[in-house]
């Protein structure tokens, strides 16, 4: 059958088939963007997190793309080309992934252009926004506002996992709702809770005290720092978060663990619910025989989850002493000179912390991020 065949003829048949070709096209496209936000789904997020990352090159494998760069091979300088480059410049919001109540993930782009972020690990980018004032001039949260003369306004995120093969970093950021305690909530927070899906964020970097360099070597102040066989990390809440990536590459890289270190990670947090990527600790805990995972909530929800925290209520000396002054999971003593203690988290905690470990343990390779 010709289409001069069908009533009303040629005419008649063309509105059909672009009708039909629309149809077709707007059902791909649909599937297409169901596929790719499918990736990004709660569960899929911790079964990537849990898995061996794929990281950058050291830093002195990697090279800034100055001007003045005499290599004319143009794939050349691209495979050198770093985003960051201390200087401030936009990343894109592409998913955002609630994990808790006051939790979520933020996934942001970068360019394409370029094959490497930048960031060593344990190093932190700048986000910046617009200031606001408060509900009460001059206050924030009911107290004196100390950035209320400022144009911008500044905070330090980490993130918990860069993709490399979409140019994608994902963070895990808290976000201050306002509430009757806290009238005004977070500032820079709620900025990033508001965004559009697409729009884009000020940040720069890369910013960090200490930097990770591989082979159980770290860089703080300049100075070279070593693991040499205990390495604790005491984390709160989303303190966490420049650990995650350290916690990734030690377990799962082979030159690192031939080093044999011994990695115990205290996660402090308000109660069970606030416990960030615990599935991706656990699972850690029962893969690696050289990684103990102590989990310590102020308080405990529900009665029948008593027995998965090593303590409940604030960290103490009695908990820190029992598992920074040996490796408690196989009972292996070890001495302070030999233990390296790294601590993240609110500054009412770090600062409780630090008098019990300097002060009272009298540890000497103590860092607080």
């Amino acid at each position: 059958m010709k289409f001069k065949d069908f009533p009303g003829g040629v005419q008649q048949v063309t509105p059909i088939v672009v009708t039909i070709i629309v149809v077709l096209v707007s059902i791909s496209c649909s599937y297409l963007f169901f596929r790719r936000n499918k990736l990004y789904t709660f569960k899929s997020l911790l079964q990537l997190y849990e898995k061996k990352h794929a990281y950058e090159e050291l830093d002195e494998k990697i090279e800034v793309n100055e001007k003045g760069d005499n290599n004319n091979n143009e794939e050349g300088k691209k495979e050198k080309k770093m985003f960051l480059n201390n200087k401030t410049t936009n990343i894109t919001l592409q998913y955002v992934i609630t994990l808790t109540k006051t939790v979520k993930i933020f996934i942001f782009s970068y360019p394409n252009e370029y094959k490497y972020l930048g960031l060593g690990i344990c190093k932190h980018l700048k986000f910046s926004c617009t200031n606001v004032q408060g509900k009460i001039r001059g206050k924030w949260n009911n107290k004196e506002d100390v950035e209320k003369n400022l144009n911008k306004i500044f905070r330090s995120y980490t993130p918990v996992y860069i993709d490399k093969k979409n140019n994608l970093i994902h963070f895990i950021i808290r976000v201050y709702h306002p509430d009757a305690q806290f009238i005004d909530g977070g500032k820079l927070s709620t900025y990033l809770n508001r965004m559009s899906i697409k729009t884009n964020v000020e940040i720069n970097g890369p910013y960090g005290l200490l930097e990770y360099k591989g082979n159980n070597n770290f860089v703080y102040l300049s100075k070279q720092l070593k693991i040499t066989k205990h390495l604790v990390l005491i984390a709160g809440g989303t303190g966490m978060t420049p650990f995650f990536r350290l916690l990734n590459h030690l377990l799962f890289s082979e030159k690192d663990k031939e080093k044999h270190i011994y990695i115990t990670f205290i996660y402090a947090n308000r109660n069970e619910d606030e416990i960030l990527l615990k599935s991706v600790f656990d699972g850690y805990e029962e893969q690696f025989t050289n990684f103990k995972r102590v989990y310590s909530v102020d308080t405990c929800l529900r009665s029948s989850n008593k027995n998965l925290f090593e303590n409940i209520g604030y960290l103490n000396i009695d908990i820190l002493k029992k598992y920074i002054l040996k490796f408690e999971k196989l009972d292996i003593p070890i001495k302070k000179k030999d233990t390296l203690v790294l601590l993240c988290g609110p500054p009412p905690m770090t600062a409780f912390i630090k008098t019990i470990i300097k002060d009272q343990m009298e540890m000497q390779n103590f860092i607080i991020l």
